[in-house]
């Protein structure tokens, strides 16, 4: 699986992206084709995708309260 860390910006602003919650990953579930990402700030794994494509558009929540994007 591919890890990729998000980068962490301020929630003043989401603009036309869709804001996603992050949930807690089984990362040895995961197929090992698919990308997870990682929180900018806290380091845990809060998203699994297909690739970055499937991300452009989205907000991710983290469970620390930091809010992540591409």
């Amino acid at each position: 699986m591919i890890m990729t860390s998000l980068r962490v910006f301020p929630s003043l602003f989401v603009g036309r992206r869709s804001l996603v919650d992050a949930v807690v990953i089984d990362m040895t579930g995961e197929d090992p084709s698919r990308t997870a990402f990682t929180c900018g700030a806290c380091g845990e794994p809060i998203l699994a995708a297909d690739g970055p494509e499937a991300m452009r558009d989205v907000v991710v929540k983290c469970r620390c309260g930091e809010y992540n994007q591409l």
